[in-house]
Formats: C-alpha cells, structure tokens, sequence
C-alpha cells in the first residue's frame, strides 16, 4: 500500500511540475465566494494585479490580518472612490521599481544615458479597514449550497482528531489554538479549475496538512518561521501538494492537477523561484499525509 501510495504521490508531482509552465495565474478564481484569500491581491481602483514580492508580503498581510478581501489600494485611492480607512488601522508596505534615465555628456562632449533603479514604497490598506465601499465579491456572494458531502472523506477527517469549526467567512489552521475553521459549504463556488464540492475538499485538506505542522505533531513550523515570509510560502507548498496527494488518494473525481498547478505557480511567481523547492514540498507534504492516514486508520480500527 505504500508503495502504491508514494508512487501516486510522485505521479501527482510531475503532474503539476508539468502544468506549472501552462497554467497562467491572472485567469485563478477564488474558490468560494467570501474569501479571496488565494486570489491575487488587486487594486479595485486601478483594476490592476499587484505583481512580484508585493503579492507574497500582501498575501501574508491578509492571513495573519483575518482580512477577507483581496482588495488594497493606498489612503488616498480610497478616499477617491469613497471610502474612509477606519481610524486606527495600520496600513501595509508594498513596494515599486521605475527607472529613471539620466543623460550625461562624456568629456568628449558625447551624450550618454544612465539608467537609474529608483524604489519608491507605499502604504495600502485593505478593503476590510476601509468603511463605506462594498467589492463586487461580496455582493455576489453564492447563496445556493453547491457542495456535495463525501462522507468518508469528512470521516477521515474527523478520525484524525483535528477541531474544524465554521466560525468565519475565511479558511485558515490556527497555531495558537490548535484548530481550523472553514467557511461554511454554501460559500463554495464552482471555478473553471474544479467545482464547489472538490474546492471545499481541497481547501478542508490543505488546512488539515497545516494541522500536522503544530510542535506536538510533525514540528515543521519552527521557533520563528511565522516571522518570515519566505517559510511562509514553502508551508503553503506543502500543504497544496498534501491536499493534492489526499485528492488524488481519496480519487475526488472532479481533482485536476491545474487546480493545484495554479495556486502553487502564484507561490513560485512571487518567490521567483525553480521547480527543486517543489520536490523538497513533496517530500514533507508525503509525510504529512502518511501521518493524517496513520491517525485516521487507528481511530478506524478501535
């Protein structure tokens, strides 16, 4: 069985280490509705994407914020559109490269240009610290529930002992207190990569790989890996490819490798890094869910 299990694992890997190079991260759709948190951070005003580090550092903003909006845009762009930051909130850093070409005469009178990097940086607030603008997000919100139970999966779930809740509008794994919350199935929409049953299960997954990363379980986060984007990024590796594993193992139909391609492409895009991180993910996402499978079977065979 474990045979077959690494090498179905291995398979889904080179699946979307293949489609990294096809997927294209503009055409990514949330998968549901309230919670944009795996969109691409955009300015509404500008209907621009924001590109590079800025979509890493707004990305870990916004998770570690509880905002549920992919919306940011600066003070005054906001004001313009009226808006009004609420007062108190704290804006985020995002940075922009220009040149700037300076032309000189050489001693032979020749004229030569220079062109100069200048970094210019900027403080953007989210459209949850902003009072009187509603996204368009929000008011197309999917009312009808979507998603089909597949219950031996939610038993997998539940054998592993992890506490999911549905308290918030948003899906995240809590290190301090040790349990995920989900949003609730009617938030789940279908997307061109899957439907709203496979996105709900991808997304219930994936938290549950952050579950094994706690101190007491597999010890994957570290003393201060929460401070560094970059760790934050290879944790998020992990649990993509864990929940593309348990999709796969769990034969969840309606899985496709571009699902999971697209997610972790954007990952890659603002890292600026190569494929090898993929296989390093791999190896701890395998043993993330070798773990979740012992738990579940114990529980199952009591």
């Amino acid at each position: 069985m474990t045979i077959k299990l690494d090498k179905l694992r291995e398979t889904v890997t080179h699946q979307i280490i293949e489609m990294l190079e096809k997927v294209d991260v503009n055409d990514y759709k949330p998968p549901f509705a309230s919670l944009a948190a795996q969109g691409i951070p955009k300015n509404p005003i500008t209907n621009h994407t924001y590109q590079g580090i800025n979509i890493l550092s707004l990305w870990f903003n916004q998770n570690s914020k509880g905002f549920s909006s992919n919306e940011w845009a600066t003070f005054k762009q906001w004001k313009d559109k009226g808006g009004k930051v609420l007062k108190g909130e704290k804006g985020s850093r995002i940075v922009f490269y220009k040149t700037h070409i300076q032309k000189d005469k050489s001693i032979d009178k020749q004229e030569q240009e220079h062109v100069i990097p200048i970094l210019k940086s900027y403080i953007v607030f989210n459209a949850n610290q902003v009072d009187g603008y509603q996204s368009p997000s929000e008011e197309e919100i999917n009312t009808d529930d979507k998603v089909r139970p597949i219950e031996f999966v939610d038993q997998f779930c539940q054998h592993t002992g992890a506490v999911i809740r549905t308290g918030e509008n948003r899906a995240y794994y809590s290190k301090k207190d040790d349990f995920i919350n989900m949003p609730k199935t009617s938030f789940f929409v279908d997307t061109p990569q899957a439907d709203a049953t496979e996105n709900y299960y991808a997304t219930l997954l994936h938290e549950l790989i952050h579950w094994t990363g706690a101190k007491h379980r597999l010890d994957r986060f570290g003393s201060d890996q929460k401070h560094k984007i970059t760790d934050y990024a290879f944790e998020e590796l992990i649990a993509e490819l864990g929940a593309a594993f348990l999709c796969s193992e769990f034969q969840i139909t309606q899985t496709q490798p571009a699902h999971h391609a697209m997610y972790i492409k954007s990952w890659l895009k603002a890292l600026k890094n190569d494929n090898k991180h993929i296989f390093k993910a791999a190896a701890a996402a395998s043993k993330a869910t070798g773990y979740l499978e012992k738990l579940s079977s114990e529980v199952s065979l009591s």
